[in-house]
């Protein structure tokens, strides 16, 4: 009976390891086609035992495996293909015959497959079977597709539309598959036959939306697509992280996402889909390990070289503005997220960010909603013309491309702070930053005006999840762009005045997330770092003026910020609110040391000044700005790094206020 079964084990693989060199080297070469097959069958019988208890990984050889043939990627100006490049022309000048005769292949096209690599792929065939079966047993039912979602999702708006198309023609194209999930024979079939898609150049150039998710779905579905059916159901729970079992689920769908991402390797995959994978991959391992964690930057760093390798960092000629498709428009977007997303970890962390302006053309997305990704071609052209000059909408509304524009627009000026803040061989002068607080006030005056955030105190307290959320994550991208640029002026010797009431709107500001319970339930899985990456770095200012405190003289009518009084007593209140959010939003330290840290800090700077009578507490005065206190301390702190400032020779003992 098993060796029966083993017989049968072995032709399977004998008829899968076929049809992919078939597929390959083509039917026309019989000869290789037979001597390989056999070659095959032989060895996945000596493959059996070995494979089963390989593990499969993001680290695993099979990545950079030369039967993967993987594409030669992106080459700039500086490259050898470049300098050939110019000789071609040069030869072409001289005339067709000349370059016809000459020209040596494009270094674009890979050439077929040797003997060799087939027989590697035929060996490694095996392994990759076992880790496909394992994917597709655990792809979502078609019944999650009734899960609930948010109401507005700013972020995954593009994955929320596609991804019931997704699932829906999976399961109709692959339900003989998918309906015994034990018939590994079955997967494994279906599983080659995925192989065989991803192994296909994915087109970057449809201009229909109908076609090209048509492209990438059903028949035609790859490993990248299977991925992102896995980051749907993952990103949906985002939102029900409340109790364990969403968690896990969201554990597990990541895991089989970097299979995914393995087997997508395995085939040369490097396009869009596949970067917008990786991307969201690292979103993920965010949420589990925290966003200072080693396993986050390395997926970081991972992306960030496959938008590299697959040239999507420069755009500078692959189409004009207001000319864009589909496949253009998502490949817009995730190279946005990528570099918005290095410029906030390099502010949250003070890292070296991993990108820069310098180097990079990332045009921004046209304005157009979200239901144009799901519409045919000429109402996705039709809507692309409605927009104005600049590729905004007119209607006045603010979508997720909205969104994803304006920050965009204030990580580029951000991109030159950090130059300023991190740079290790250059000081900038009072006037190189001076340019650069005019630069970010004239952005910010120049947005279209529904995109500005009027603060008064109806605005704050009732935030509409629809429009309030866009405005308010907009104006604290731009506050936080004033936060680095005041500290450079205090470094100056420039009085803190504007820093403190920065530093307390971005705290109030944040702590309204928390505070009013709708917002906080459909973002829950993004307040985190909406608190953490504003409020944090605000409110280590704040714990310093309670440390250091001097007289500060504020006009009547500009002691209301974000619709709160500044006062001592005010810090103290939304110090204490942002402590109350620490402990319930981070009980336990597994994946929130940072939280813990500034937790700790901020408890301690308020047992002392509340609990030490001899503290002086000097009155708000109306007036003239006047600043006696000497903060030359301030100069050496870097909110960039840790809290461990507040520790050095303040007199703050690790003792509690109830004695």
């Amino acid at each position: 009976m098993e060796k029966s079964k083993h017989a049968s084990l072995v032709g399977a693989e004998k008829w899968r390891a076929t049809t992919v060199i078939q597929y390959v080297v083509g039917v026309g070469n019989g000869r290789m086609v037979h001597l390989l097959s056999e070659a095959s069958a032989l060895n996945s019988e000596a493959a059996v035992p070995s494979a089963q208890t390989r593990n499969f990984g993001p680290d695993d050889g099979l990545w950079s495996s030369p039967a993967a043939r993987p594409p030669q990627g992106f080459f700039g100006p500086t490259s050898f293909p470049a300098a050939y490049q110019e000789t071609e022309a040069s030869l072409a000048a001289q005339g067709p015959l000349a370059a016809e005769a000459n020209a040596p292949p494009s270094p674009s096209v890979s050439a077929p497959p040797s003997v060799a690599e087939l027989q590697s792929m035929v060996s490694m065939d095996q392994g990759a079977s076992q880790l496909a079966t394992k994917v597709l047993q655990a792809l979502p039912e078609k019944s999650l597709l009734h899960r609930s979602r948010p109401e507005v999702n700013f972020d995954d708006d593009w994955l929320a539309s596609v991804g019931d198309r997704l699932l829906t023609s999976t399961w109709d194209t692959f339900r003989s598959y998918l309906g015994d999930k034990a018939n590994t024979v079955k997967l494994r079939e279906m599983g080659s036959r995925i192989c065989i898609n991803t192994r296909k150049t994915l087109r970057e150039d449809q201009d229909d939306p109908a076609a090209w998710i048509e492209s990438l779905s059903g028949p035609n579905l790859r490993w990248e697509t299977v991925g992102v059916m896995f980051l749907y159901t993952a990103l949906s729970e985002l939102s029900t992280t409340s109790n364990e079992e969403p968690k896990r689920i969201i554990r597990h769908c990541t895991e089989y996402c970097a299979s995914c991402i393995t087997l997508a390797n395995m085939g040369g995959s490097c396009g869009t889909l596949m970067l917008f994978l990786m991307y969201k991959r690292s979103v993920l391992h965010a949420w589990m390990h925290g966003e200072t964690s080693l396993p986050y930057w390395k997926f970081h760093a991972e992306t960030v070289a496959m938008l590299t390798f697959s040239g999507l960092h420069d755009n500078r000629y692959k189409s004009s503005q207001n000319v864009s498709s589909v496949p253009t428009e998502i490949r817009r977007r995730i190279g946005c997220q990528i570099f918005i997303v290095d410029k906030f970890l390099a502010t949250f962390v003070g890292r070296p960010p991993l990108l820069t302006r310098k180097f990079c053309s990332i045009k921004s997305p046209l304005d157009l909603e979200e239901s144009a990704f799901l519409s045919d071609k000429e109402t996705f052209q039709r809507q692309s013309q409605r927009l104005d000059r600049d590729g905004w909408n007119t209607d006045g509304r603010i979508y997720s491309s909205s969104l994803l524009r304006v920050r965009m627009m204030i990580a580029l000026v951000r991109d030159e702070i950090l130059e300023v803040v991190l740079a290790q061989d250059t000081h900038s002068s009072i006037t190189d930053i001076m340019t650069l607080k005019e630069k970010q006030l004239e952005l910010y005056r120049r947005l279209p005006h529904h995109f500005i955030c009027d603060t008064v105190q109806k605005e704050i307290r009732e935030i509409n999840l629809e429009i309030g959320y866009p405005k308010l994550l907009i104006r604290l991208d731009h506050l936080l762009n004033m936060f680095l640029l005041q500290r450079l002026f205090v470094k100056h010797g420039h009085p803190r005045n504007e820093l403190l009431r920065t530093s307390f709107e971005m705290v109030v500001l944040t702590l309204n997330f928390w505070a009013q319970k709708h917002i906080w339930a459909a973002l829950q899985g993004k307040c985190r770092w909406i608190i953490m990456g504003y409020a944090t770095l605000a409110g280590a200012v704040l714990c310093m003026e309670l440390i250091e405190p001097v007289p500060v003289t504020i006009l009547p009518q500009d002691s209301i910020i974000a619709g709160e009084t500044y006062s001592r007593s005010s810090i103290i209140q939304q110090l204490s609110l942002l402590l109350g959010y620490l402990k319930t939003s981070c009980p336990s330290q597994t994946h929130c040391s940072v939280a813990h840290n500034v937790r700790g800090v901020i408890k301690k700077v308020l047992d002392h000044i509340l609990n030490n009578q001899t503290v002086t507490q000097p009155m708000v005065e109306f007036g003239g700005l006047e600043f006696g206190g000497n903060w030359d301390y301030f100069s050496s702190f870097s909110a960039l790094d840790n809290f461990d400032w507040l520790m050095e020779e303040r007199g703050i003992e690790e003792t509690s206020g109830m004695q």
